[in-house]
């Protein structure tokens, strides 16, 4: 066997939890779509993470707490990186609703780009749709005034 098959083979049996827990390997075509302000029609928060980011961790029980107080925001989490066993427990942790990507088969730079041209890979990255055609990126840690502003949300 090429050591591309095997290497192919290795990563969809590591994606194969993952998807199962609900994840959804993310191409270049859906994560243009992702940011597209056009998209959404309710408030919507797409929140790129990753394991190792402790910042994202703050961001994802921020997003967690901020759903549960208001049932109108939509939350869709992106991994920021290939798929890893410890991506459904950490989501798991925080009892996060909405979709939950994860970066593909597609060159992690080749998905970075489609999400954002004028994005240099810090996270965490977050953009923030008022369901209006309204969108805000931010990088860094978020709060909840920056999301209500943002959303037109109240929490």
């Amino acid at each position: 066997m090429s050591r591309r098959l095997l290497a192919a083979l290795a990563l969809a049996l590591t994606a194969m939890p993952l998807l199962a827990a609900g994840f959804t390997p993310l191409d270049r075509a859906a994560a243009r779509q992702l940011t597209e302000a056009g998209s959404y029609r309710q408030p919507t928060i797409v929140a790129l993470w990753s394991a190792d980011c402790s910042h994202c961790k703050k961001n994802l029980q921020l997003l967690a707490g901020l759903v549960k107080r208001n049932k109108q925001l939509r939350v869709i989490t992106v991994a920021a990186e290939v798929a890893e066993a410890g991506h459904v427990p950490l989501l798991d942790r925080y009892a996060l609703p909405g979709q939950r990507y994860v970066y593909g088969s597609d060159s992690p730079e080749a998905i970075a780009y489609a999400i954002d041209p004028s994005w240099a890979g810090e996270l965490p990255r977050t953009f923030l749709f008022d369901g209006a055609g309204g969108k805000a990126k931010l990088s860094g840690v978020l709060d909840q005034p920056t999301i209500e502003k943002a959303t037109g949300l109240r929490f």
